[in-house]
């Protein structure tokens, strides 16, 4: 148990106060313990660990160099066969994708030169031979292996186009301006037309409030501002990108994904551990939608919010005539297993990609379905059968239903109860 601790959420592994190793007393005593079962060559290696996710290499240093002083004083106690160090976890992982925020301020190369450095040189300054190192860092090893990749289902503003707009014949004086605004912004003004309209906004949606404009006159205000807001977007998009920077966290769009982040990726809601993400197709088009991202669970929780200190920027699209996938990169480290069955959904479809030696083909095995229905509620020590006989019993007390529409029901609930909780839909492909 060294007294050098690490840094950020897993600092207390290391520090005399940690939960894991032996104090220098406890050290000795083991040493006498050993020497005393004549055991003390069987004893090969010394172990810690002071952390996870080790941002700095500073604390890292301080622990190799009292690693290294330890295992030379215990080879002096006696212990001749000691001749390995494991320098236990940390080496981090750098999940940011965004400029200037790095996740560790050290390379792997410099990382490796200052434990083998550090341990040599107090090997050679104690007259000692020279350690074998071993190192355990699961996380640098296993983070990259896996990608969670989902669809978007919806964009929250779809629904404000055109045809949602019901304009009366007469309607109140800020709306008519809306309108105006929506039909006159040009490249020129579009900034200022994007604030104005977003001040008229808050000025009707007072007046809603105080009872002077109706439900209508409110629905034709949200529509007009979303359009204005596309409208705004799709004129700066070929310019610089800092003039739509200024105005993200007012036009971000929330994208409905086709997951859970409980159960695939644990750690940002627990630990609030950002993964990289990224649409996988239309990688030749700048992106230009400020995003938050929506899982489908009935947790507020289950949302990925804008951070306009590490934003996400995505495409505008029309999910109901295009796919659109998002990839969530190095979550191959603990996300797995420490996902849970939050709202009963499962872990989804898993497969591994092999790519062919030649570079130029690659094949999918290790095909691991999503659990079904009954398998989680089965799991959760549910009584699955007792659940599918009464509600084959409400079926068939249903007097509204003849024979075949209760034999149609009850295939389309053994059906639904077979697949997985994520919801399943159909793409119709635009012209």
């Amino acid at each position: 148990r060294l007294h050098s601790t690490g840094m950020g959420i897993w600092a207390k592994s290391g520090g005399i106060n940690s939960k894991f190793g032996l104090t220098s007393t406890e050290l000795l005593e083991a040493i006498n313990m050993l020497e005393k079962e004549q055991l003390l060559h069987k004893f090969t290696m010394i172990h810690f660990h002071i952390g996870s996710q080790i941002s700095d290499i500073s604390p890292l240093k301080r622990a190799i160099r009292e690693a290294g002083n330890i295992y030379a004083e215990l080879r002096k106690k006696g212990a001749e066969n000691l001749q390995c160090v494991n320098i236990g976890g940390g080496l981090a992982v750098e999940y940011t994708q965004h400029e200037g925020a790095n996740n560790r301020n050290y390379t792997l190369s410099e990382f490796s030169g200052d434990v083998v450095f550090s341990l040599r040189e107090i090997a050679k300054n104690k007259n000692e031979p020279e350690p074998d190192i071993f190192i355990e860092s699961g996380r640098f090893i296993a983070a990259n292996h896996a990608v969670l990749v989902a669809p978007v289902l919806e964009l929250f503003s779809q629904e404000y186009d055109e045809k949602a707009l019901r304009l009366k014949e007469h309607n109140p004086p800020l709306i008519e301006e809306l309108f105006d605004l929506y039909n006159s912004v040009v490249e020129k003004n579009a900034i200022e037309y994007l604030h104005d309209s977003l001040d008229h906004m808050e000025s009707l949606l007072t007046l809603f409030d105080l009872g002077y404009i109706d439900l209508q006159d409110r629905s034709n205000t949200e529509v007009l501002v979303h359009l204005i807001i596309k409208k705004v977007i799709k004129l700066l998009k070929h310019k610089n990108f800092n003039e739509i920077l200024q105005i993200q966290e007012q036009v971000q769009e929330r994208y409905l994904l086709n997951c859970s982040f409980f159960q695939s990726l644990p750690d940002y809601w627990g630990l609030a551990q950002n993964f990289p993400v990224m649409p996988l197709d239309r990688l030749n088009r700048r992106p230009n939608r400020s995003a938050s991202l929506w899982d489908i669970t009935c947790d507020s929780d289950g949302e990925i919010a804008f951070n306009a200190q590490k934003p996400i920027f995505l495409h505008d699209v029309d999910v109901t005539k295009e796919e659109y996938f998002l990839g969530f990169f190095l979550v191959g480290a603990y996300q797995e297993v420490l996902g849970m069955r939050h709202n009963l959904f499962t872990h989804p479809t898993e497969f591994s990609v092999s790519f062919n030696d030649d570079s130029k083909g690659h094949e999918l095995t290790n095909l691991i379905e999503a659990q079904t229905i009954l398998d989680v509620l089965d799991d959760l020590d549910y009584d699955t059968k007792d659940i599918e006989r009464r509600l084959k019993q409400h079926i068939e007390d249903n007097e509204s239903l003849d024979s075949e529409g209760k034999k149609d029901m009850l295939g389309r609930l053994y059906v639904m109860l077979s697949e997985n909780g994520y919801l399943r839909t159909i793409t119709t492909k635009g012209e």
